[in-house]
């Protein structure tokens, strides 16, 4: 009596701490059992709640054991998500494309669905889709499960799961070191550490690890470099911008008494143009020269293809016997990712300014007053001008920025840190005697806390400041008073350029070279730069912090239903689970918190003519009679992007669930579950999933499953609101501009239906003493309703400019309505040219069509001794044979009448690239205490799908070839050495900035890696 009230009370202060932990996310099967690593692939635990079984189970899963993956050479996170034949574009490569805030953060992207559609989970919890919280020194396997799992887990997971398991019960000490050597930078390396104690009842265990990569520039590379030489027939034109520094200028005669929101009406009729550059001196500093407004210039150089990147990960897990049934287990773990510079250009592209015309032409004024404007009126004959105009214009480019680059480099960089907190607790086992005839069910019982901090910066330049620059009024430290209220902006020439206010030289005499390429630049005057204090005023750094909470209870319990079938007693379990998730930013800035909604804040006061009262800058109609240049949607002081005011969000959701297991006969075995899920704000769903096995012999094996599966809005998402981001578009020169997204006020849940058929062939092979095992399996997935960008807004332009060379053949928005979607730089005329015709593209973010993907999932091993060692090879590889998205309608308008993706970039979708095949083969030979493998991956090429594309069109097949050496030198201690990329072939390419994808392939070339391990 005294022990069980003592366990008694012991459960009750374990049932306590899990409740009130703040801790939990995800769901943990109650299959697990105690077991050595080295049985572990054995285990499958991803899929259900009821005791799982070996590969014959009926879902489809991989399981990569971790000892396998030292005998590859460890690969790290990224390079182990990107080796996934079902994983599609990966982000997290250190690099500034694909969003500079994901750098660093290893996303899965199981079946190219998107990673959103992806769950992970650390020891059966949920986590948050950043991975760099992964212990992978701690980790036993890692568990993929292909195929949809809503009904077991919850929403997102309609491409699947990936389920990362940590060691039960280590002993000991083990650290681990590896350095790898990549040609043009310092390498990347990392050293863990992993500790543990506890033989008996109680283990702890605890891990830490450091990781570096180093930075990489694409001047190092050829494939990114041969973009810079324009005259190259055939070149990559994708990283030019028609949007520089180096422009044309318009002459202007005395400023109108009466502005209005035209260019001529506020700054004067033109008197003149002038060229800031000439074929020759365009070109002496790696430019283009297209016409006399436009030096193109190349922006990659100023990027790099790897930057310098440091990820520390904690960890700690306590497992302990609470009676002879009943186990708790505690983790917490700690992931940071810094990236202190993301480079990219020097300068954002300027499609709208502090002018009343809301558009990208003519948006700023050089006075004839400022020194500059008149030594560049001299020089050009144009004596009559009363200031300038520039026709398009990006306030640095050609020279580089010396000062926003945080002290490397020559753009401007951004900075990225991302903190991920994890805890988890969980009791599990057996209800025990006290619960009477239930003594023998089952429970589980967990509460996890996840955290995501995320923090970045993304500079952009402040327009009116610019402006302020340019009439002599710059810098954080001049102060004016304003003479003339008639116009925006200070207006004294006498205290121009006087007491701390400072001139910006916007002209090409302002920069001596371009440094990357450390070309002189001719026009350059000495004396005439622009200094560091004044540059940095004109940029706001655009800084936002982002803190994203997941709390989430599961109970479920399982057992035996006393109802026996001929292939014995059907199994079940049930439970319900509750998930709170929150999200709130943190904005510092006034001009990034939504306060200053137009180009011009609150003081700078603008009249309708002398003698009007003063009006402010407010967000009007461009037909109300007080518009001063801000349109409704409150554009913002920034140059290109739109202010993101602080906003907060909350969604709770609760869900039941049950499943059964039904042994029909000893080769006949069935699994079905149920799941109903509502969250707040009264979305909801109820999803199923069926699945069975049939042994036919005692080699041959058949499953299947059929399952529905659904996606939640994301949090924060809000109907009405707008945001804006940044694309490149096609039709206009690939050049950067702005791209607004109106959220759908009807949003639903997205949903989809998932079936997999499958067998397995298990046998000896070509002898008694060999081991074939051969798994097929067909998979389809179909999504409806798929939440994101209805209509691609690159799409939207090339319909719109549709005519010969990217040109417009109507402005009747009754015969192509998709026009009130573009902000049109300076009116609609037919035949003129998208490239500086327009500054923005708008569409809807709400339910799409919804896509389709289906194809043969392979794996293959065969085993055997060979000579006095033991010869292995193994086959996975995915052929996808169908990849659909259904017709996209914008306005009445067929976007699209669905897209066959399979076999292309599929640019309108980010780089969302659909290659058919994705193979690894593996041949492996273990001798004794050496073992040597030779791995070769194989990616097929992909064609792009755009019109006019004059670089990488047909893509090529992506094929590396590694090789792995392990060597066990003694019982403690075991070196490997890798060489990667042992052809040294470049990534396939791609008429994208890099010159190729970097959702898909890797830039480092050969690269060599040595490994040791020290275990003792």
């Amino acid at each position: 009596m005294e022990i069980e009230r003592c366990n008694k009370t012991r459960l009750a202060i374990l049932i306590g701490i899990a409740l009130t932990t703040p801790c939990s996310w995800g769901q943990e099967a109650d299959s697990e059992t105690k077991t050595d690593t080295k049985d572990v692939e054995l285990i499958i635990v991803t899929g259900s709640y009821i005791k799982g079984t070996p590969l014959d189970a009926a879902l489809p899963v991989e399981v990569y054991n971790q000892a396998d993956l030292e005998k590859q050479g460890s690969p790290s996170a990224l390079e182990f998500a990107k080796s996934l034949t079902i994983s599609g574009p990966t982000t997290g490569e250190s690099y500034y494309f694909g969003g500079p805030a994901l750098t660093g953060s290893v996303n899965y992207n199981l079946r190219g669905l998107g990673s959103d559609k992806t769950l992970i989970l650390l020891n059966g919890r949920r986590m948050n889709l950043n991975t760099s919280n992964i212990p992978s020194i701690a980790l036993s396997h890692t568990e993929v499960l292909k195929d949809g799992a809503a009904v077991i887990y919850g929403a997102d997971a309609t491409g699947g799961v990936v389920n990362f398991i940590t060691r039960k019960e280590f002993v000991g000490f083990e650290a681990n070191a590896q350095y790898k050597l990549i040609d043009s930078s310092d390498g990347d390396y990392s050293i863990g550490l992993l500790g543990g104690f506890g033989e008996d009842k109680v283990n702890f265990m605890w891990s830490a690890e450091y990781e570096h990569r180093s930075r990489l520039s694409t001047l190092d590379r050829d494939f990114s470099k041969a973009s810079l030489d324009s005259t190259k027939e055939g070149y990559n034109p994708a990283p030019w911008s028609t949007l520089t520094n180096l422009a044309g200028w318009t002459a202007r005669g005395p400023l109108p008494s009466v502005p209005d929101a035209t260019a001529n009406g506020e700054w004067g009729a033109p008197v003149g143009f002038a060229s800031d550059f000439t074929p020759e001196s365009c070109a002496a500093v790696g430019g283009r020269y297209d016409n006399a407004y436009t030096c193109a210039y190349n922006y990659i150089q100023f990027y790099r293809l790897v930057e310098n990147q440091d990820i520390f990960r904690g960890y700690a897990q306590l497992n302990a016997e609470v009676t002879d049934s009943i186990d708790f287990h505690f983790d917490a773990s700690y992931g940071q990712v810094t990236v202190p510079q993301v480079m990219g250009s020097p300068a954002q592209p300027v499609i709208r300014g502090p002018a009343l015309s809301p558009t990208l032409l003519d948006q700023f004024y050089i006075p004839i007053s400022n020194p500059y404007a008149a030594e560049f009126a001299a020089n050009n004959g144009l004596s009559s001008a009363a200031g300038f105009t520039p026709l398009t214009y990006r306030l640095l480019a050609h020279g580089g920025n010396d000062f926003i680059s945080g002290g490397d480099g020559y753009g401007v960089a951004d900075d990225i840190q991302n903190k991920v907190w994890r805890v988890s607790a969980v009791l599990n086992g057996e209800l025990g005697d006290w619960a009477g005839r239930a003594k023998d069910i089952g429970f589980d019982m967990a509460l996890t806390f996840n955290q995501a901090i995320s923090s970045s910066t993304h500079a952009d330049t402040i327009g009116y400041r610019l402006q302020e620059a340019l009439y002599g009024f710059g810098g954080p430290n001049c102060s004016a008073v304003d003479l003339d209220p008639s116009r925006f902006g200070t207006q004294n020439p006498s205290a121009a350029g006087q007491n701390g206010c400072m001139w910006w030289n916007p002209f090409s005499s302002s920069f001596a070279k371009n440094p990357m390429q450390n070309l002189s630049n001719p026009n350059y005057i000495s004396g005439s730069e622009n200094n560091e204090e004044l540059t940095r005023w004109l940029f706001d750094q655009r800084a936002i912090e982002t803190v994203s909470n997941s709390l989430t209870f599961d109970l479920v319990f399982n057992g035996g239903s006393g109802i026996e079938l001929p292939g014995g007693e059907i199994k079940w379990a049930t439970g319900l689970q509750y998930r709170n998730f929150s999200s709130r930013e943190k904005v510092d800035s006034p001009f990034m918190d939504g306060s200053t909604p137009c180009a011009w804040p609150d003081g700078y006061t603008s009249a309708n003519g002398e003698g009007s009262p003063n009006l402010e800058a407010n967000p009007v109609s461009t037909t109300d009679p007080d518009f001063r240049g801000c349109t409704p949607d409150g554009p913002g002081p920034y140059v290109l992007f739109a202010p993101d005011p602080a906003d907060a969000a909350e969604r709770e959701q609760y869900s039941l669930f049950a499943e059964f297991q039904l042994p029909v006969t000893d080769t006949v075995d069935f699994q079905a579950a149920v799941r109903n899920e509502e969250f707040s704000g009264g979305l909801g769903a109820t999803v199923y999933k069926f699945a069975g096995k049939w042994r036919a012999t005692d080699s041959l094996i058949f499953r299947g499953s059929y399952g529905t599966n659904y996606q939640t809005p994301p949090v924060g998402v809000i109907p009405g609101a707008v945001s804006v981001g940044a694309r490149t578009y096609t039709v206009a020169a690939n050049n950067w501009l702005a791209a607004q997204f109106i959220t759908d006020e009807n949003l639903k849940p997205e949903t989809a239906t998932s079936w997999n058929v499958g067998a397995i062939w298990q046998s000896r092979g070509f002898s008694e003493d060999h081991d074939f095992q051969l798994i097929v399996d067909y998979f389809d997935i179909e999504t409806k309703d798929q939440i994101g960008e209805v209509a691609d807004p690159n799409q939207v332009a090339s319909l719109v400019f549709n005519g010969e060379g990217g040109t417009i053949t109507t402005c009747d928005a009754n015969e192509q309505p998709l026009l009130n979607r573009v902000t049109f730089s300076n009116g609609c005329t037919v035949g003129m040219s998208a490239i500086g015709a327009f500054s923005a593209i708008s569409t809807r973010y709400g339910n799409g069509p919804g896509q389709m993907t289906n194809g043969f999932d392979i794996q293959a091993k065969y085993e055997m001794p060979f000579d006095t060692g033991i010869l292995k090879l193994d086959l996975t590889a995915t052929k996808v044979t169908e990849l659909k998205t259904g017709s996209t309608e914008l306005d009445g308008v067929v976007v699209s009448t669905g897209d066959d993706r399979l076999g292309t970039l599929n640019f309108a979708t980010f780089a969302q690239a659909a290659p058919e095949w994705r193979a690894n083969l593996g041949i492996n030979y273990q001798l004794d205490y050496q073992n040597f493998r030779l791995g070769i991956n194989y990616v097929s090429a992909v064609t792009d799908e755009r019109p006019d594309i004059q670089y990488g069109e047909n893509g090529e097949n992506w094929v590396t070839v590694n090789f792995t050496y392990l060597v066990e030198v003694n019982d403690e201690l075991s070196i490997s050495a890798t060489a990667a990329n042992i052809l040294d072939r470049d990534p396939p390419p791609a008429q994208e900035e890099f010159g190729y994808d970097p959702w898909m392939a890797n830039p480092l070339g050969r690269t060599f890696e040595v490994s040791a391990k020290y275990t003792f």
